[in-house]
């Protein structure tokens, strides 16, 4: 007889017992032997186990990392929830399915190798980034740690896996290696025809597309025909590849002439819904998914490239980006996505799986102390496990950032906070060298416990990426000097450390003399050049506490700190411009320059910092009206700039104290008077002047450098307001007026290209309009080529005013001309003025372009813009200009633009100064 009891000690102790009763066999009275043994341990050996198996099961379940089991086969065994959703699959579904199975076929070979080296025992484990095809039929990329668990004599078990989504860091190294790839195709390539198999290849391997094709317009047949195409090694589509060379496309027609058309990137996400014949045979070879994307030359579509994959797959930014952008190369870098990892204590089989996760992990109990590290914490920071288990867990923390750390780690201890919010603070090695650290807490219950894990990651990489960031945000990229971000703070800073010390310092503002005539003459790079041997002599003239800036165009700015006395700046002038006496030599050119340079001293000329850089700014126009040098500020300046260095002062701050205001002038398509656009125009709400027409202050924008900050502002606030009118449901474009100036120094490249991204607005829906006069320069062409390349549309401004060569004006990127409103004003009684409307209307058509009047005043003026055929119109008789509210209340009433509606808004400027360029 055989059983087990409990009992109670004389102690009070509570035992496990075992009892073994048998009877004697020795003769005399029958007798039985008890033999009683204390099971309590085994008893709690056993009880630990099954804890410890219960622990294990929960943290398998609930961790975010995917994880699985597999026999010595390689066939799945057991998976955890996130493992399947990373495939698709259900639990049943892969219990006995190959690993391999699951592997994408260019993954195939490398996971292969990896696994058989494992099974033989090259190598306890392996890791790699690969591909899973999903049930769904894509693919999602994971990084994969595999490892043979083997039992207590050695001998192999199983085979267990981690598998981390990493597809938000290989979507970015895809997108980068697409872009590369492409770019590299073109550079090494004498034209398009050699580069076309590579680019296709390239896109096709980068971002795993199955097929690609070029399709080429034929101008003469006024159709789009296949040209080349790659496939990538595998399936059989050459059913579907043959019918490329039976078909043609006008406008359009199936996917080549709707991409035609549309100028922009057409997705046919699920090739079943599309009737077009080759939509067919695509599906016949197993192609579900098709994308179109335009390839440009200027402002012309010349072809189209497909892309096809077996199954459907809609279009991100990213892809978007990649298609808008081939030809270039972005230096664009995407972060690998965190992966979060809430592995928990357990027994050898946890702990095994817990050393494959590439980042830190520390579990901690709940007073912040080690209880265990892996492998990765240890070869972070240089400390054996041993070492740290039982320390409080701020020993891995610098000293100086402990306080704001334990803080961090009490309160996830704690408080039921939400899995996300790292810390980014300050690690220690043991070695005492210091790097940055991510650190995060997560807590999980198990049974009656709860458990705390910390994610521990080196960001250094990502600190150094976000650091070269802000350096860029604060410096002028050509010369490496501070911007004018940044040379704001350093005033600020020199101002609080004046007054706190009572000292003394100087504002100089500099202009370059006769650049704009260097850089016309020898073109942008060289004028580059200058500003960059500029820059380097002032930075060996001026002393190291000084602040060098650039501030934008030949405009430099210095702050020169502990002055005992005017006299030290005055000094400090001196030597910049004796450093830029003589002669600069530029590539084989040698060139002359000197400046003008405007000083104020604080506390003398001011005390805050724009007082400072308005009178610098005033004492800089007397300097350059003087013929160069230097000029300290007086009041007396003020009366010698006629009030006009006031104004450019005043201007120079109006953006940011929102004195500028825009008002909106429509611009209707004739006969119909349907609003398509509207003419963004800029006014100045001066608070002693009053409000401002441009012709007040454009020039001095320009004569002053302030033109292009100025554009930026108009561009930047004019998308933003479209952008609204646009998410509301209006079908509008806005037009901006652009300075010579800004497409000279191709600024405005730039300027367009920032605002385009920050407000999300079409490029298409951005109508830049531009003189005749400055359209016809050299660095302006390639400005207006650039701008239009990106889609944005292009207007010559005042057309019959200018001296534009016809052969000239037929080469230029531009997509409308604007008839003068000389010639509109004098319709009704000037038969030469109708000549030449009627001229000007037939050159447009001729060359494909728009005609728009603008000027008109009258109904009878209009009528004659009719017959003469003119597109579209705009002026006092269409709408007068009026703030973005009423526009908008008159966009959403829906209203025709007519006379009546032309009296909308407040008092306009007189018809002749709404042709002034603004921005």
């Amino acid at each position: 007889m055989h059983y087990e009891s409990a009992l109670v000690t004389k102690d009070g102790r509570r035992i496990q017992i075992e009892t073994s009763i048998r009877p004697l066999t020795a003769e005399g009275p029958r007798r039985l032997l008890a033999v009683v043994r204390d099971v309590t341990d085994r008893h709690r050996s056993e009880e630990a186990e099954r804890e410890s198996e219960t622990r294990f099961r929960t943290l398998f379940e609930q961790s975010q990392a995917g994880m699985a089991f597999a026999d010595l086969n390689g066939r799945l065994t057991s998976t955890n929830e996130a493992f399947r959703q990373l495939v698709g699959y259900t639990a049943q579904e892969l219990v006995g399915v190959s690993v391999l199975e699951l592997t994408h076929p260019e993954d195939l070979m490398a996971s292969e190798g990896a696994l058989r080296r494992v099974l033989v025992g090259e190598t306890p484990g392996y890791r790699i980034d690969k591909r899973y095809i999903r049930k769904d039929g894509q693919s999602v990329w994971v990084d994969v740690a595999a490892r043979l668990v083997r039992d207590a004599e050695g001998k192999a078990v199983y085979l267990q896996t981690v598998a981390v989504d990493i597809r938000d860091r290989m979507r970015g190294e895809v997108l980068q290696s697409a872009r590369f790839a492409v770019t590299q195709a073109l550079v090494t390539s004498p034209g398009w025809d050699k580069a076309a198999p590579h680019v296709l290849e390239g896109l096709c391997r980068a971002l795993d597309w199955e097929l690609g094709e070029y399709w080429e317009v034929d101008a003469s047949r006024e159709a789009m025909h296949f040209a080349v195409s790659w496939k990538r090694p595998g399936r059989d589509t050459s059913a579907y590849e043959a019918t490329a060379s039976q078909f043609t496309y006008r406008r359009g027609e199936g996917l080549a002439g709707h991409v035609w058309e549309e100028s922009r990137p057409v997705s046919l996400t699920d090739l079943a819904k599309d009737p077009s014949p080759r939509s067919a045979a695509a599906l016949a070879v197993g192609l579900h998914g098709l994308v179109g994307f335009p390839v440009r030359s200027g402002r012309r579509v010349v072809g189209m490239i497909s892309l096809a994959t077996w199954a459907p797959r809609e279009l991100d930014e990213g892809l978007l980006g990649v298609m808008n952008d081939i030809g270039s190369q972005i230096g664009e870098f995407v972060e690998r996505k965190r992966a979060e990892v809430a592995l928990q204590e357990s027994e050898k089989r946890m702990r095994s799986v817990l050393d494959n996760v590439s980042d830190g992990l520390v579990t901690l109990d709940p007073a912040g102390m080690i209880d265990s590290i892996n492998p990765a914490v240890s070869r972070l920071f240089g400390y054996d496990e041993k070492e740290l288990v039982g320390q409080k867990v701020d020993a891995l923390i610098a000293t100086t950032h402990r306080g704001s750390f334990m803080n961090y780690v009490e309160r996830r201890l704690t408080q039921d906070l939400p899995a996300s919010g790292a810390l980014e603070t300050m690690g220690k090695r043991k070695n005492a060298s210091l790097f940055p650290l991510e650190f995060l807490v997560n807590s999980a219950q198990v049974g009656a416990r709860r458990l705390f894990i910390a994610t521990v990651r080196d960001i250094s990489e990502r600190k150094a990426h976000t650091d070269a960031l802000e350096y860029q945000a604060l410096h002028d990229s050509l010369t490496g000097l501070p911007n004018r971000t940044l040379f704001g703070d350093r005033l600020r800073q020199a101002l609080l450390g004046a007054r706190r010390n009572q000292t003394m310092f100087g504002v100089l503002l500099l202009d370059l003399d006769r650049f704009k005539d260097i850089n016309d003459a020898l073109g942008h790079d060289r004028g580059d050049a200058l500003l960059q041997e500029v820059a380097s002599r002032l930075k060996g003239v001026l002393r190291a506490t000084d602040t060098i800036a650039r501030l934008g165009g030949d405009e430099f700015a210095v702050v020169s700190t502990d002055a005992k006395h005017p006299d030290n700046v005055v000094a400090a002038a001196r030597k910049i411009l004796a450093s830029l006496e003589g002669t600069f030599t530029i590539g084989d050119h040698t060139v002359e320059t000197g400046a003008s340079i405007g000083i104020a001293m604080y506390p003398i000329h001011g005390d805050d910092p724009g007082t400072l850089l308005r009178r610098a700014d005033v004492a800089m126009y007397v300097a350059k009206k003087s013929g160069g040098g230097f000029a300290v500020y007086s009041p007396e300046h003020e009366g010698q700039t006629l009030r006009q260095s006031g104004l450019a002062g005043d201007l120079r701050r109006s953006m940011t104290q929102g004195e500028l205001v825009l008002h909106y002038q429509p611009i209707v398509l004739l006969p119909a008077h349907t609003t398509y656009a509207l003419e963004a125009l800029v006014r100045w709400n001066h608070p002693r002047e009053g409000l401002l027409p441009p012709d007040r202050f454009i020039s001095l924008a320009e004569e002053t450098n302030v033109i292009r900050p100025l554009t930026s502002w108009v561009l930047d606030t004019a998308l933003a307001q479209l952008a609204q009118w646009v998410a509301s449901g209006q079908d509008v474009s806005v037009a901006v007026n652009v300075s010579p100036r800004c497409l000279d120094d191709h600024s405005i490249v730039e300027d367009v290209t920032r605002a385009l991204a920050t407000s999300r607005v079409e490029p298409r829906r951005l109508t830049l309009e531009v003189s005749e006069g400055a359209a016809m320069s050299a660095p302006a062409a390639k400005a207006l080529e650039r701008l239009a390349e990106m889609g944005v549309r292009l207007s010559l401004d005042d057309f019959g005013t200018g001296y534009s060569s016809l052969v000239y004006l037929k080469r230029l990127p531009i997509h409308e001309i604007k008839i003068d409103r000389s010639f509109v004003k004098t319709l009704p009684g000037d038969p030469d003025a109708a000549a030449i409307v009627r001229a000007a209307v037939g050159l447009g058509h001729s060359l494909g372009l728009r005609v728009i009047a603008e000027g008109v005043e009258d109904r009878d003026a209009e009528g004659m813009l009719i017959e003469a055929g003119v597109d579209a119109a705009q002026g006092y008789f269409i709408g007068r200009p009026a703030p973005e509210d009423e526009m908008t209340s008159l966009l959403e009433s829906g209203r025709e633009m007519t006379a009546t509606a032309g009296q909308v808004g407040p008092p306009a400027l007189p018809p002749e100064r709404e042709g002034s360029r603004e921005g």
